[in-house]
């Protein structure tokens, strides 16, 4: 049996190396029912999660992890991660921690994602991202 470290280990790279062709591994690093959440996303069960990583390489050009730090404390771990990609020719970096919780045999049961959809998202939007910049402003002191 692999040690939590090893677990998680190949956790990071499955990240760091994920193209297209590799989602049929996500059986392999998810149990059957595990829940998944990132702030447009809160799904259970790895079929629907896949459809989400299927929904990114679809959607984005060169969406890539890359991994900053990885650590445990037994089950859970936490993943501090940039994510980069192209939305319709333009440049996009996400910066956030993932919480994961692996079970006794080292399926992940839960992946939640942590990062300011507001700042790092949507302000990047035409008419949205001037939206929130002007409530932005008129809410500082």
């Amino acid at each position: 049996m692999a040690s939590q470290q090893d677990t998680l280990d190949a956790y990071v790279v499955f990240y760091e190396q994920m193209t297209r062709e590799d989602l049929v591994r996500l059986p392999e690093f998810f149990a059957n029912q595990a829940h998944f959440k990132d702030p447009f996303n809160d799904v259970v069960g790895v079929e629907r999660i896949s459809t989400i990583f299927y929904h990114m390489f679809d959607t984005l050009a060169v969406p890539k992890f890359i991994i900053e730090e990885a650590v445990s404390n037994g089950d859970v771990a936490y993943i501090k991660w940039q994510f980069t990609a192209e939305l319709k020719a333009k440049p996009l970096k996400l910066v956030g921690v993932s919480r994961v919780v692996f079970d006794a045999s080292g399926l992940v049961t839960e992946h939640i994602d942590y990062w300011d959809a507001s700042e790092q998202f949507y302000m990047k939007l035409p008419v949205i991202g001037s939206l929130l910049r002007f409530i932005r402003r008129q809410a500082a002191s």
